[in-house]
């Protein structure tokens, strides 16, 4: 995992072309009319981009998530959140992976981190993460997801 902010995109330029190619966008994202939910085109398949306005929730009960194709950048753009953490580490999901969204969850502890806004962090296929933590009651948050295809 990486937690940066985003005034050091750049830094993560030497990950790889599509790297390059999301953190460019990321930089320079024009989100005025973008509804929750709605796939931001950047790259076909190889990068591309979900924008969401949705409510955190609380750590219990969350299932961290995986995915095997793609490396996933997470920015927090307003409200508070925090994102919980694990590896894989060999540990079976206890809901299957389903190659269509690229995902899994697994019903394991986890570490939370605490995101402000202008917060990333990339997760990789040996990653696990739980995103849209709530820190305290359940609030309001916009949250922008780059998927980077590795393979």
């Amino acid at each position: 995992m990486v937690f940066d902010n985003m005034q050091n995109l750049a830094r993560y330029h030497g990950l790889g072309e599509r790297f390059r190619t999301a953190l460019e966008w990321m930089a320079k994202a024009d989100l005025t009319g973008a509804k929750s939910g709605d796939r931001l085109e950047i790259d076909g398949d190889n990068v591309f981009a979900r924008y969401f306005e949705v409510d955190t929730h609380p750590a219990e009960g969350s299932m961290p998530e995986g995915h095997e194709h793609y490396a996933d950048i997470q920015c927090l753009l307003e409200g508070e959140e925090a994102v919980g953490y694990a590896l894989k580490a060999g540990r079976a999901p206890a809901k299957p992976y389903d190659p269509a969204g690229d995902i899994a969850f697994w019903d394991v502890p986890f570490s939370t981190i605490r995101l402000n806004p202008g917060d990333f962090y990339i997760v990789w296929p040996e990653d696990l993460h739980a995103p849209r933590i709530a820190l305290g009651d359940p609030s309001p948050v916009r949250v922008l997801v780059v998927k980077v295809k590795l393979d």
